[in-house]
């Protein structure tokens, strides 16, 4: 005879785990709502091997970065036969495959058969975002009403706050801006003319922004460690891998800080300017994972610069002397002050010739370059780029940014 029983579960105070409980996450009112959920059922088959089936896992559905799960599990035997050794079941972090599982232990050794166990179980939200139960294979089934989901909210943290990186390393944001371009520093040689060196200069496009965070790094670890982009995400922006040239330190993205050192550069995103308002520096804990473990709300500036060339007076076709001088108007029609940077590119078509030290058509960098000048929202201001070529040649210039060109020959 087929000895089968038909059971429903008795009571409902376990139910799923993204239905039950309160929210363990700050800043909210305290109240966490539980909806209905089918009870689990299962049958008991006495003529098959011992079965575990697996009917729920209670606890919150929303906690807070650090904070300790509790809720219970609890499983039956589905067989005929007693249950022989322990289950587990391993809590998940679903956004990285690096962060090592918890574990917790269902005590099923000699669970008779139609027998149910139900026990608390403890475990640590060590990471921020997805975490999942996954039954292990001691289980036979698990009942369709399992949902066995949490959702970890990070952190909140704050500039100025001292907040350790996975490696160990302390970072402290100290200060933010934002500014439209950036200049940075070339090797010595590279597009200059000799072993000078030159700037160039890194501009966002249009409805992008570059915000410029200051960063402080101290290693009180036994081993040197290394700065990495992974460790920091800013939603919805890129990262700019260049140095930000006349700010303290370089782009401290992999940069080697020794035991006991302490080292200040800074971090640069281009920022969407849609997103300024709701911004935020996350600092990633667990390896490989893109859900920041802690956030930073980052503030909001009052507006942004935007440079537009007013007028451009640039030399005559013949050019007679030392100097080449060129006027730039250039007016900020944003709503903010802002820094105006601009370089000076040259090149000729002319051979030069084996003694001259550089070649025909490879646009150069003038070394005397960035021109800088503070404009402030709504006015205009004259930026003086002076060059010294050599004469009898043509010399074809450029501007960046603007990208405005012009030509003349340089007459003794």
């Amino acid at each position: 005879m087929d000895r089968r029983t038909y059971v429903s579960t008795i009571g409902s105070s376990i139910a799923a785990l993204s239905l039950a409980g309160c929210s363990g996450s700050d800043g909210g009112d305290g109240n966490s709502e539980s909806t209905s959920t089918p009870e689990p059922t299962y049958e008991v088959d006495q003529e098959a091997p011992a079965r575990l089936k697996l009917l729920s896992v209670s606890g919150p559905k929303e906690v807070a970065f650090g904070d300790t799960i509790e809720g219970d599990v609890t499983a039956v035997n589905v067989g005929g036969e007693p249950i022989s050794g322990d289950a587990t079941i391993e809590f998940v972090h679903s956004e990285s495959a690096n962060t090592e599982p918890q574990t917790v232990t269902v005590n099923a050794d000699g669970l008779a058969s139609g027998e149910e166990v139900s026990h608390s179980y403890r475990v640590d939200a060590e990471y921020a975002g997805a975490w999942a139960f996954e039954a292990s294979s001691d289980f036979y089934a698990v009942d369709d009403t399992v949902t066995s989901t949490v959702s970890v909210l990070p952190k909140q943290g704050s500039t100025g706050e001292s907040i350790e990186l996975a490696s160990g390393v302390q970072a402290t944001v100290s200060d933010m801006t934002y500014e439209q371009m950036i200049t940075y520093e070339l090797p010595a040689g590279e597009r200059t003319l000799g072993d000078n060196t030159a700037h160039a200069i890194r501009e966002t496009v249009s409805d992008n922004i570059l915000l410029i965070l200051s960063v402080t790094f101290e290693n009180g670890t036994g081993e040197a460690q290394t700065v990495s982009k992974d460790d920091f995400v800013v939603p919805e922006s890129s990262f700019v891998s260049q140095s930000a040239a006349s700010r303290d330190g370089t782009n401290a993205v992999g940069e080697n800080i020794n035991p006991g050192q302490t080292y200040s550069g800074h971090l640069i995103y281009a920022v969407p300017k849609a997103k300024v308002d709701d911004l935020t520096l996350g600092i990633n804990l667990a390896e490989g994972s893109a859900v920041a473990d802690i956030e930073i709300p980052l503030q909001s500036p009052g507006g942004f610069p935007e440079f537009e060339m007013a007028n451009i007076d640039v030399p005559p076709e013949d050019v007679t002397g030392d100097e080449a001088i060129v006027e730039i108007e250039v007016e900020n029609v944003g709503d903010s002050a802002g820094v105006f940077k601009s370089i000076l590119e040259f090149k000729t078509p002319d051979d030069p010739g084996i003694f001259a030290g550089y070649s025909a058509d490879t646009w150069y960098i003038d070394s005397d370059g960035p021109y800088t000048q503070r404009i402030p929202a709504g006015e205009t201001r004259t930026i003086e780029l002076v060059t010294e070529p050599d004469s009898d040649r043509r010399w074809d210039y450029r501007t960046t940014p603007f990208g405005a060109e012009w030509t003349f020959k340089a007459v003794e």
